[in-house]
């Protein structure tokens, strides 16, 4: 037991944070060192940890560095000098995630040198470093021989002069994910971006978000060039003008089955949709169609009811008749869903006898959603609405009570939703939804007063709540 509570050791200056978990308090120096053998992940949360990047971890597999909220005196010059430090000294490290801000000074080419050098370094996670241009041959150097690379480039994406010796490497032979952001503002061209990823020609998993929507013509003849033959996940972003028969050839083109599959705000429609459908059994684990005004609402469900493996799922709106009248939902591993609700009836029927029909179809729904118990994240917010809209009624006695069975429930939306919450309703959700750690939407529209009052209840409990 003594070794498990060791094996992730989090390091936080607990002057910056008054309301720290007892769990998260900074561990003593000498306590550490006499521990040191167990620790398989260190979390580090602050700058202010320079005499423990000196300590010898054997087996030392996960660095993850995420200061919070930097000071202006930035410290972070020593900080890369104590990563250096315990990067040469803890040689077993195999994953470096680097949540370093945007105002933080680029990494001197000491960092670099020790990664490159680092021999069993696999993962490199920099979502949010800076890279100089004359620190570029020193980065190619250190990611060539890397898995897995998620890097946002905000200024620099240089390969260099081959006359000069600054050139990067012309293959990445062993990375199997790329998930390659390019910050708005950062004129990188395409050409370049494109470069990069053809030099991975092992990627299983391929991410792009570039700084603005390019023409899909050079990323098609990537495709169907087969440029990446074990491609079986891929998120694309700024899809404006990819049309549904631009992703249906980029689906006909991944010789593998396809995993995962983000393609919002694209022209995804039926095309697609149909070249995707033989992946759906045994394939689709992360499927992301938000923002996709052709994806329809039998698409939805026929997704619900047909992809076993899946864990996240994002689309557009679904009728509340086609989700009731589909076959049994068998994606009971789902952990993300977010689509929203159609409530509306045959506006023809009595007022009386469509209110009881939506009530009907309301526990209908909560009956479907209560099977997904693995469910850590559930939003029905409808993006498109100014006005909130008749949607799943979140109070008891509407089918609230029959969600309890979601036990690992994190986080819930519904933002742009007709909701009447009471103080019994928020209890309920408190009491059975023991994880939750974040609510987003209005509780009560029509009473500001007790709206306020169940926010603050909410956020009494330490749970994060956005309006």
């Amino acid at each position: 037991m003594t070794s498990l509570l060791w094996e992730r050791v989090t390091l936080v200056d607990t002057d910056q944070v008054l309301d720290l978990p007892p769990q998260k308090i900074s561990v003593p120096l000498d306590v550490l060192q006499k521990n040191a053998g167990l620790v398989k992940t260190l979390i580090i949360q602050s700058d202010l940890f320079a005499d423990y990047y000196d300590i010898s971890f054997p087996i030392l597999q996960t660095v993850d560095f995420w200061p919070k909220r930097p000071e202006a005196s930035d410290p972070s010059a020593e900080a890369f000098e104590g990563l250096t430090r315990l990067i040469k000294q803890n040689p077993t490290i195999s994953q470096l995630k680097l949540g370093v801000s945007k105002g933080r000074s680029p990494a001197p080419n000491t960092f670099w040198e020790a990664m490159a050098e680092a021999p069993n370094l696999q993962l490199l996670e920099a979502p949010r470093m800076r890279i100089r241009h004359t620190t570029m041959p020193l980065f190619w150097k250190a990611t060539e021989n890397l898995r897995v690379l998620i890097v946002n480039f905000e200024s620099a994406l240089r390969f260099g002069n081959s006359d000069d010796g600054t050139s990067g490497p012309f293959i990445f032979p062993r990375l199997k994910r790329l998930s390659l952001q390019v910050s708005q503002g950062a004129h990188i061209m395409e050409s370049e971006q494109i470069r990069l990823m053809t030099q991975c020609p092992q990627l299983e998993t391929l991410d792009w978000i570039p700084d603005q929507a390019f023409s899909p013509e050079k990323f098609l003849e990537c495709c169907r060039a087969e440029t990446w033959p074990n491609l079986e996940g891929l998120t694309l972003a700024r899809l404006d003008q990819y049309t549904d028969l631009d992703i249906k050839d980029i689906l006909d083109s991944m010789r593998r089955k396809v995993t995962i599959l983000g393609v919002s705000q694209s022209g995804f429609g039926p095309r697609s949709f149909e070249a995707l459908r033989p992946h759906f059994f045994s394939g689709i684990i992360e499927l992301d169609l938000s923002y996709c005004s052709a994806v329809t609402s039998p698409m939805i469900v026929e997704v619900l009811a047909s992809c076993k493996k899946l864990r996240k799922f994002a689309a557009g709106c679904v009728s509340a008749k086609d989700l009731v009248a589909s076959p049994p939902w068998i994606c009971g591993s789902l952990r993300e869903l977010w689509i929203y609700f159609d409530m509306s009836n045959d506006l023809s029927v009595a007022q009386e006898v469509e209110e009881e029909a939506i009530e009907r179809t309301q526990r209908q729904i909560f009956e479907r959603i209560s099977g997904l118990e693995m469910l850590q994240s559930f939003s029905f917010s409808d993006p498109t609405r100014e006005i909130p809209i008749q949607s799943l009624d979140l109070r008891l006695g509407k089918g609230l009570e029959l969600l309890s069975s979601l036990r690992e429930l994190k986080g819930i939306h519904f933002h742009g939703t007709q909701q009447w919450m009471r103080t019994e309703d928020v209890e309920w959700m408190l009491d059975h939804w023991e994880h939750l750690h974040w609510m987003g939407g209005v509780m009560d529209m029509v009473d500001e007063g007790r709206n306020d009052a169940l926010v603050e209840m909410i956020t009494d409990r330490g749970v994060f709540f956005a309006r």
